[in-house]
């Protein structure tokens, strides 16, 4: 059925939690998450605005051909 290519499944935990919206004098309010990635060997973590996490979705699926 899939010759010639390895195919394996892949493990991860992916969790995204709201923080709520901070306001801020330069920005009117902005929508804060907590995102953790974490796979097999490595783990990203932090805290990330909703426009920076559209962003990286962005990156990552317009990467992918």
């Amino acid at each position: 059925m899939f010759k010639g290519k390895n195919y394996f499944k892949m493990n991860f935990d992916l969790s995204l939690k709201h923080l709520g919206k901070k306001e801020d004098k330069y920005n009117a309010d902005m929508d804060m998450y907590h995102l953790k990635f974490k796979t097999y060997n490595a783990t990203i973590e932090g805290k990330f605005e909703r426009s920076e996490i559209r962003h990286m979705i962005q990156i990552l699926d317009n990467s992918i051909q």
